[in-house]
């Protein structure tokens, strides 16, 4: 189940909410040699919501905010967490954009996966800034 929201508080200010709920329910048969299905059922986060502030500051000048979370894996021995991240945009031209981009910035990194069939380390996303350069033509 997902709910969304939209809200234009102001001309230049656009709010969005969105909640998305996830049951996954396997089950295998008494036959079955299989050990993996009900162990998936722990891989995907139950409850994930997001917020997210877009505000067109000046005419070429865009700020946006958004922050996340998501709910635990149990089969995978991954916590829940939050994320948030920013985006300051100039647009100087109508084809050209620059941008400076933030993420994951309220932790320095965090567990998003494990994968169990390869013998792989955690992956973990790490905070990021970066600079883009975006031409449309």
């Amino acid at each position: 189940m997902e709910l969304a929201a939209n809200w234009q508080a102001l001309d230049w200010w656009k709010l969005q909410a969105a909640y998305t709920y996830l049951q996954i329910q396997l089950h295998i048969d008494r036959d079955s040699e299989c050990t993996l299905a009900e162990k998936t059922e722990g891989e995907s986060p139950h409850h994930q919501i997001s917020f997210r502030s877009s505000m067109e500051l000046f005419r070429d000048l865009e700020f946006d905010l958004w922050v996340r979370y998501a709910d635990n894996l149990p089969s995978q021995d991954i916590g829940s967490y939050i994320t948030f991240d920013a985006r300051l945009g100039w647009r100087p031209h109508k084809d050209i954009e620059l941008s400076i981009v933030g993420q994951n910035l309220l932790d320095s990194d965090h567990p998003e996966f494990q994968t169990e069939i390869l013998d792989t380390p955690l992956t973990e996303v790490e905070r990021s800034v970066y600079g883009k350069i975006t031409w449309q033509f």
